[in-house]
């Protein structure tokens, strides 16, 4: 029994370290919270290996990567020049675009950015298509960011493995 417990607890936490940098980069699984849960059951099922600051810093990069993840986008657009009206479209273009991942995903921030702006800021085609143009840089670049965060949490686990086992 007790092998079965260390195989499901060291099987979740290799899980969580891999599969949430590509989380980062696959926009429909949680990148960030991955890690999270495999460091969290590890913890539970062998309680001296992983220390509670491992878990809380975990949960701070994770809080982290989600603010990065919705400002990322807001900021690219408000850089681009948009108006409220514009960074509202870029915000609620990207909740619609959840729905037609994985191309919506970065294509909703920019079309909602460029419409609100069209239609409610009133904005002429040039303005509105560098709303938008910055909004899908800010997506760009808060995936880069979601990437580093969920790398930087696989060191940090990987460190406190280190200086358990050595």
């Amino acid at each position: 029994m007790q092998i079965t417990l260390e195989i499901l607890a060291w099987s979740a936490l290799v899980i969580g370290l891999v599969c949430g940098p590509f989380g980062a980069l696959i926009p429909v699984v949680p990148g960030a919270v991955l890690p999270v849960v495999g460091a969290l059951i590890h913890k539970l099922i062998l309680p001296d290996v992983l220390s509670w600051w491992t878990i809380v810093a975990l949960v701070v990069c994770a809080i982290l990567e989600r603010v990065v993840d919705f400002l990322g986008t807001l900021v690219g657009a408000k850089w681009a020049g948009a108006t409220r009206w514009g960074l509202f479209g870029a915000a609620v273009g990207g909740i619609v675009g959840l729905f037609f991942a994985p191309f919506g995903l970065l294509l909703g921030p920019v079309i909602g950015a460029f419409v609100a702006e069209i239609i409610f800021a009133r904005k002429g085609l040039e303005s509105s298509v560098k709303s938008g143009f910055g909004a899908g840089v800010g997506y760009g670049i808060s995936m880069a960011a979601r990437l580093a965060i969920a790398l930087f949490m696989v060191m940090i686990v990987l460190f406190d493995l280190y200086l358990y086992y050595a």
